[in-house]
């Protein structure tokens, strides 16, 4: 992932992050996880989609975003933690992800609705088995990614 290609994305604009997995399903809640350790700490509406992110049409809509960025856990043939952004339309042919109809669906739907530029933060999980927390290198990621988001998007 390029810090400059997400921080052009983002900068000074109303950004939506939209956390997409199941935490009970190890890698998979990599987006959730991200938006708990965001909160009240970036000038961004966050939202933990959980497992449907369609039912968070509304919300979306209502802050008017100018950016709109879908977290989740994505077999990217990657390295277990490694990140790519992906445009929608990537994710829609390759069939990424395990909310990949949706998040598809869901996204394009936004870009109409809003006008917003709608992308994949797309994380390589290790394992997604029931029952098991994070991997460690998820973990790292997470925890580079956080960072990332705070400097981006520091609250004023």
């Amino acid at each position: 992932m390029d810090k400059l290609e997400l921080q052009d994305r983002i900068y000074r604009k109303r950004v939506v992050i939209l956390g997409v997995g199941n935490t009970l399903r190890g890698d998979d809640g990599v987006g959730p996880a991200l938006i708990e350790r965001l909160q009240g700490k970036v000038n961004a509406t966050l939202i933990d989609a959980g497992e449907v992110p369609e039912n968070f049409i509304g919300p979306i809509e209502a802050a008017q975003p100018q950016s709109i960025i879908f977290i989740d856990a994505a077999d990217i043939g990657a390295d277990a933690g490694d990140v790519a952004v992906l445009e929608i339309d990537q994710v829609a042919e390759i069939g990424l992800t395990t909310h990949n109809a949706s998040l598809a669906l869901l996204a394009r739907l936004l870009q109409s609705s809003t006008q917003a530029d709608v992308f994949l933060l797309a994380i390589q999980p290790e394992a997604i088995v029931f029952g098991t927390p994070l991997s460690a290198c998820v973990t790292q990621t997470l925890q580079t990614l956080a960072e990332l988001f705070k400097e981006l998007l520091k609250t004023t």
